[in-house]
């Protein structure tokens, strides 16, 4: 039986800490148990709890700031936020006491240690690896990270590296491509290592049984959506390369029941046509059916969306690391839309550069890249980034 950090957790390892935990919906071991009852039975005092991007309870939308403290309507322990700006490009100026991405002042006080549990999608720029980080940094006291499943799998990495002058609160990190394969336990080591000197006192409740081939479904234990648009397992797989979709005018299919997995716009009114030319990218193991979707969320609320909904072969149903080219296959896919309705398509640029780390695959699709390099250079780029992280994190993996 696969057991996360939280199940495997050994009751006195914890015992006596007075703790602050960071966590969400998520944090619940096999049985449902919520994460602050395992650590009280297993000893432990939960004093203080912090919730990330969409609030400790896990409803609020992306970018909604949670400000002020609440009790916990279970156990009554106060609540505090973790996300309490939406500048994403926050950098704390010198002398400035308070990050609002940070425990705020007083939170930590009388606390022995932190338990960070979370379930991550494996994706740079999902924010609580984010959040983890900048309590890494911040925070002089123990950090006991729960760790649990990398859901899209912890052998394959795709992507480019975080360009230093892009870095953002979906993208803090440089030397992590948008899929990493690791563990949110084996990213806190590796940010920990090589970003951090090794600065904070970290320690990862380690899961016993999983493999790095495994699929979510090979873990049997409970899926809860992350965020409230990362419903399932199968919106996980397609988010690395559907959530780029964000940095443009095209709807991603927030506020529907499939998003992530759907992409279109009020001007496209043929997308039996725009599917055809996706389908000629053969982006490996996708498939793009045309539909009409109405989103009750931004952009477009309300309005009848004309796209498609993207399916995952069933020949990689089983596969944890396919599609394996699906941050390439996203790319392709604005692409193709940028090309098929160059009057009303549009960029949102400072977002799509943050997202994927640099200006660089944004100029490459609007040529000003100029005769600098074809899509396939860059491509090959990203493979020596791969290549090169996939032999850094040989030292930090701990399944």
């Amino acid at each position: 039986m696969i057991k996360s950090g939280l199940d495997a957790l050994e009751r006195g390892q914890l015992a006596g800490l007075k703790v602050g935990l960071v966590t969400n919906q998520t944090g619940i071991n096999r049985n449902f148990k919520r994460t602050a009852l395992v650590l009280e039975e297993a000893g432990a005092n939960v004093n203080a709890l912090f919730g990330p991007e969409h609030g400790y309870y896990g409803f609020e939308q992306d970018e909604i700031p949670v400000s002020g403290v609440v009790r916990d309507r279970w156990s009554g322990v106060p609540v505090y936020s973790l996300y309490r700006s939406v500048d994403l490009t926050y950098k704390p100026a010198d002398g400035q006491a308070e990050n609002p991405f940070g425990p705020p002042p007083g939170s930590l006080d009388g606390l022995d240690a932190l338990v960070f549990d979370i379930q991550d999608v494996g994706c740079r720029f999902y924010t609580y690896p984010t959040t983890l980080g900048i309590l890494m940094e911040q925070v002089d006291l123990p950090i006991y990270v729960v760790d649990r499943p990398n859901p899209i799998g912890g052998e394959l990495v795709e992507g480019p590296y975080v360009e230093p002058e892009y870095s953002s609160f979906v993208g803090r990190y440089s030397q992590i491509p948008v899929r990493h394969g690791l563990t949110q336990g084996e990213l806190a080591l590796f940010i920990n290592r090589h970003l951090l000197g090794g600065k904070a006192r970290l320690e990862v409740l380690k899961m016993q049984g999983w493999q790095r081939a495994m699929t979510w479904a090979d873990t049997g234990l409970p899926w809860l959506a992350t965020s409230p648009n990362l419903p399932t397992i199968n919106t996980a797989r397609l988010y690395p390369g559907t959530c780029l979709i964000e940095g443009t005018n095209l709807s991603a299919g927030r506020g529907t029941t499939q998003p992530f997995e759907l992409v279109g716009a009020p001007w496209i009114e043929r997308p039996d046509r725009l599917a055809a030319e996706l389908n000629r990218l053969n982006c490996p193991g996708l498939y793009f059916r045309d539909t009409f979707f109405k989103p009750i969320y931004k952009p477009y609320a309300g309005e009848a969306c004309g796209g498609v909904q993207i399916h995952i072969a069933p020949q990689y149903a089983d596969n944890p690391n396919g599609p394996e080219h699906i941050v390439r296959s996203g790319l392709l896919l604005i692409m193709m839309i940028a090309r098929l309705y160059p009057e009303k398509f549009a960029w949102n640029p400072v977002h799509f550069d943050r997202l994927i780390g640099s200006d660089r695959p944004r100029r490459f699709l609007t040529g000003e890249a100029g005769n600098n390099g074809t899509l396939e250079d860059l491509f090959q780029m990203w493979t020596f980034h791969e290549a090169h992280f996939l032999e850094a994190r040989q030292e930090i993996l701990v399944y």
